[in-house]
């Protein structure tokens, strides 16, 4: 934790806490008047043993002495060292049996260790000199480690007589090495005065040592260590390496390593839920349909249909055009638009049930909840003569006047009286709505039919002019769509599709699974059989000249009464207007020319230019 910066005249109360804001001095690395040039100053001594002037054979003064008739007894510098737990020091001294007989007497350097509190927490002792008779002189060497919770070491030596209590023994030179000269980690001080006191006007010279203490003023600061609270994450519940027997029971539970999972039903349970399958999402609610009403769930919490206030239904039935069943739900500029067989009803959603109203009903119906797509500004859906739009169909309140889908109206109603569902879909990163229609896989005898997916797509242009409309044939049946990103991602069976363009700008469908692959997608463009004049007459063909990108080859259809007889196809360049007119000499009464693209790389058709003339007599 943060400890705040000691500052001074200010109020501290007892227990608080501070950070220097200058250092302490660093501890010291060298025991003070170890080869007692200052006497006995900063020793304590124990025992028998006394401070004395001696000087030993070797040259060495040493101060501290066992008389021969005394057990036992020695000194121990005053000098607090700090060590880091862990580190080694080492200590060292001489020690001078004098003229005592080998084993009679020893001595030895020691290393006390201490907590914060000053409690003796350890004694390492270093090697025994016991043979030095005569006067010789030997050391005693210490290497001791910091345990945990020492704040401090001293050094010493220690002098005992065993056996011959007639001579002295004397040791001296203490010294040491290994010693930290810094602070020790995360060092803070601590008020320990009885009452609130203010510090002075200048900063105390800090303590180095733990449980030091300096008076500042009226306060009192000790030394002591600063903590951290080490927030260390462990998982509560951890599930077993294998996984287990799941249930199949609502409320059955399973023991899964250190998890109980028990198993829950994934429907919502609120008996107020219709549970139908035409729904649709809106100002944070649920909407479904349920007979002639539409109900809706609590404001971001579709698991409720029944708090008062919140959730609730729209009385559609008691509405213009209301009578029929609910079939199909959209989103139309923000706002629901509820279809039956018979017409539509727009109503604006809001969060707030008391601000939900009818706007407007006009009798054009849709039965295909799933043919609904919101494009553009707009929302295409299907009704039973093929593709409208609600902006039109709205605006001239019938389905005959000039909508976007009447191009293709034969084909879609050949499609739908087929049976199949319709699929719809809006591609925004191509500007596409797609209609579905599916031919599922089938046997005929002994053979198997695959399915297959007729998809009838309105490629929008610039914003207020018409679109264009293609037919994509599939060699399988589409379930299902999903949108990541630009991508566009097909579901057929246990196969995902990705439409899109793949590595290399090549376009096409890339498969299997998901290792996907690069498909080469065809293209088809044919125009209706034209007359050029007056129908009937002779048009005699000289050339043509087409603009685009793309493999491309061109064929002309030349009898319409023969089953539509066309001419084999001819590869020409992707934009012939450079240079010469494409020759292409035909006479027909009336004309039609197929392009087909392979797919080889990325096509597209801008124009086509026909030269010809009409062979008509003069009058």
């Amino acid at each position: 934790m943060a400890y705040p910066v000691w500052q001074s005249g200010t109020l501290y109360q007892p227990g608080d806490i501070v950070v220097p804001i200058t250092a302490p001095a660093p501890t010291a690395t060298s025991v003070e008047n170890g080869e007692f040039t200052d006497g006995a100053n900063n020793w304590d001594f124990t025992g028998s043993a006394f401070y004395s002037e001696h000087v030993s054979k070797g040259g060495w003064r040493t101060y501290v002495e066992l008389p021969g008739n005394q057990a036992g007894g020695g000194a121990l510098n005053q000098t607090k060292l700090v060590v880091p737990v862990g580190k080694k020091i080492t200590a060292a001294c001489l020690i001078d049996q004098g003229a005592s007989v080998a084993g009679a007497t020893r001595g030895w350097v020691e290393v006390h260790w201490f907590s914060a509190s000053n409690v003796l927490l350890r004694i390492d002792k270093g090697n025994q000199v016991d043979s030095g008779a005569g006067g010789a002189v030997h050391r005693s060497t210490c290497e001791a480690i910091c345990p945990e919770g020492a704040a401090y070491c001293r050094a010493g030596i220690e002098l005992w007589s065993v056996a011959d209590h007639n001579h002295a023994i004397w040791g001296g030179n203490l010294w040491v090495e290994g010693t930290f000269a810094g602070l020790p980690a995360d060092l803070a001080y601590k008020a320990v005065q009885p009452e609130s006191g203010f510090s002075d006007a200048s900063e105390p010279a800090w303590p180095p040592v733990l449980g030091q203490q300096v008076v500042d003023n009226e306060v009192t600061w000790e030394a002591i260590a600063a903590t951290r609270v080490a927030w260390t994450a462990e998982p509560l519940y951890i599930s077993g390496d294998t996984e287990p027997e799941w249930p199949e029971e609502e409320g059955g539970m399973v023991k899964d390593g250190t998890v109980t999972l028990r198993a829950v039903s994934r429907r919502v349970e609120d008996p107020n839920c219709p549970n139908t399958k035409i729904v649709a999402i809106a100002a944070s609610k649920v909407f479904c349909g349920d007979d002639d009403i539409v109900r809706y769930s609590a404001t971001v919490n579709p698991l409720d249909w029944s708090t008062d206030n919140d959730a609730g239904y729209l009385p559609t039935g008691l509405q213009n055009y209301g009578a029929n069943p609910v079939t199909a739900m959209g989103l139309y500029r923000g706002n629901l638009i509820v279809f039956n067989a018979e017409a539509f009803q727009l109503w604006q959603v809001d969060e707030d049930p008391a601000n939900m109203a009818l706007l407007d009903a006009l009798p054009m119906g849709s039965t295909q909840h799933h043919a609904i797509a919101p494009v553009s500004n707009d929302l295409f859906f299907l009704a039973s003569q093929g593709v409208r739009t609600v902006g039109i169909a709205a605006s001239s309140t019938n389905f005959q006047a000039g909508d976007v889908g009447m191009p293709i109206d034969p084909l879609v109603q050949e499609a739908m009286a087929a049976g199949s569902e319709p699929l719809a879909l809006y591609y925004p990163a191509m500007g596409q709505y797609w209609l579905v229609f599916n031919s599922y896989g089938h046997w005929e005898g002994e053979m198997w039919i695959p399915g297959t997916a007729q998809v009838f797509v309105y490629s929008m242009t610039r914003m207020g002019q018409v679109g264009a409309w293609s037919r994509y044939t599939f060699p399988y049946a589409i379930d299902d769509w999903a949108i990541a990103g630009d991508l566009l991602y097909l579901r057929s069976g246990d196969f995902i599709h990705r439409i899109g363009e793949a590595a290399g700008d090549e376009i096409g469908i890339q498969r299997d699974g998901w290792t996907f692959e690069v498909v080469p997608f065809e293209g088809l463009i044919q125009w209706p059989w034209l007359e050029f004049g007056q129908p009937g007459v002779t048009k005699m063909l000289y050339g043509f000249d087409i603009v685009g990108q793309g493999g491309v080859s061109v064929s002309f259809g030349i009898d319409q009464s023969n089953g539509g007889l066309f001419t084999p196809g001819y590869t020409v360049p992707a934009d012939t207007v450079p240079g010469m007119v494409i020759p292409m000499p035909l006479a027909a009464p009336s004309l039609s020319v197929k392009l087909t693209y392979d797919g080889s790389e990325p096509w597209q058709w801008n124009a086509l230019g026909l030269y010809l003339q009409d062979l008509r007599g003069m009058s």
